[in-house]
């Protein structure tokens, strides 16, 4: 038995599925360099692509026998797409191009990527169109296996704009797309197209439009693989919407914590009234920031120490308020003598270390408060999303106890 029938048939570390994984996509035909990352568990080719082997893994040793050998088949597909849409010329990608949206925390990471490999994010310009505080608007090469997104925008060779390339886009996934919704809860439906474009269909209105709605259509995208749609005068609905939002964007691939509806047929953000709404939407925006903040965060320390840089990349915590378990706030520490990235955050605990090593004084005070006494210590750094603060120093006690100590 070989070395790859070996591994076929146990469950691999991460390091030997790399290895499987490369040696299959050689025989694949992929061409060119293809380097492993093990820290983020990656492989990267081509001129800052990567791809990201955690999905592969995950599913290729939740399946036994030739599904092993299909799900890694599928993937070395989609590496092998990818990298062959890099150089197809416009004719070729133009019946190909469908809309995608992706979480701005992508986008960070991403350009976190660029800064570990090549040492700046100088030459990082993505590509986009904004959508809401927390989404972008990307075009994307789709094959029957995987979808390339252009983060850089059309090739330059195709001579179009980002907005032309949309409208091409746009057509073809009208060209795809029936009908096909399943109502979840009444008034409360679902995109079951599962092709990995439902959400990209809010960009035709009329779609959402014919379902037999309460009203005007308000719509999420909680998760890449998830588009709910309910009407603005369902109440009931809408609060199913959301807590099916929340549970879809804790299990999927988190995109967007926002309502949206339509202005003018163009997508804009639905503005939520309800306070249990909004309290129930705070918490899905806290749980995400959350893990885009602990993403950041892993990008961030592995950078300073391949570096030698002595910054600390503050963590961004999660409490539950004492008199309702369902509300959260955010925490982050900050230190004296500890030159640190602070993530914006609800509260600040300030913490003065004692000379003799006995506990610290702290004191917690709120971000609003803190911003406004002691800003010249804090400076926003330049194009993190989430964004990070700089510490400049920290205060001194007469400053700090101008501060409302919070609990």
């Amino acid at each position: 038995m070989g070395f790859l029938d070996f591994l076929f048939n146990r469950k691999p570390s991460p390091d030997d599925f790399a290895v499987l994984f490369e040696s299959a996509a050689r025989k694949a035909g992929f061409k060119g360099e293809l380097t492993y990352r093990p820290r983020e568990f990656r492989l990267v080719y081509g001129e800052s692509a990567f791809f990201n082997l955690h999905n592969a893994y995950r599913e290729y040793c939740s399946q036994r026998g030739a599904r092993r050998r299909e799900t890694l088949n599928n993937y070395i597909a989609a590496l092998c797409e990818n990298q062959r849409s890099r150089a197809l010329p416009l004719d070729e990608a133009r019946p190909l191009l469908l809309p995608v949206i992706r979480s701005r925390g992508m986008i960070e990471e991403l350009r976190l990527h660029q800064v570990r490999t090549e040492g700046d994010d100088l030459d990082f310009s993505p590509v986009y169109l904004p959508m809401g505080d927390d989404a972008v608007v990307l075009l994307a090469i789709d094959h029957p296996e995987s979808t390339a997104t252009l983060v850089q925008g059309p090739d330059k060779s195709w001579g179009i704009t980002l907005e032309e390339g949309l409208a091409i886009a746009l057509t073809n996934l009208r060209d795809t797309t029936a009908d096909n919704f399943v109502e979840v809860v009444p008034g409360l439906f679902r995109g079951d197209w599962n092709d990995s474009y439902d959400i990209s269909r809010i960009f035709l209105p009329d779609v959402l439009e014919r379902l037999p709605l309460k009203g005007r259509p308000v719509f999420m995208v909680p998760s890449r693989e998830t588009l709910l749609v309910t009407g603005d005068h369902d109440g009931h609905a809408l609060a199913a919407m959301v807590e099916l939002g929340l549970q879809a964007a804790s299990e999927g691939r988190a995109i967007s914590t926002g309502l949206y509806c339509y202005e003018d047929g163009k997508v804009a953000t639905y503005p939520v009234q309800h306070p249990l709404l909004q309290a129930r939407l705070a918490r899905m925006r806290y749980l995400t920031t959350k893990n885009e903040y602990d993403t950041q965060k892993h990008a961030l320390d592995l950078i300073h120490q391949e570096n030698s840089t002595d910054i600390f990349v503050a963590n961004y915590q999660l409490y539950a308020a004492q008199e309702d378990p369902d509300q959260l706030f955010s925490i982050a520490s900050w230190t004296e003598g500890v030159d640190s990235l602070l993530p914006r955050v609800d509260r600040l605990v300030l913490v003065r270390p004692n000379e003799d090593c006995s506990d610290a004084e702290t004191r917690a005070v709120s971000w609003e408060q803190a911003m406004a006494l002691l800003g010249d210590l804090l400076e926003e750094a330049p194009g993190f999303y989430p964004p990070r603060y700089r510490t400049l120093g920290f205060p001194e006690p007469s400053r700090a106890e101008l501060l409302d100590e919070v609990n």
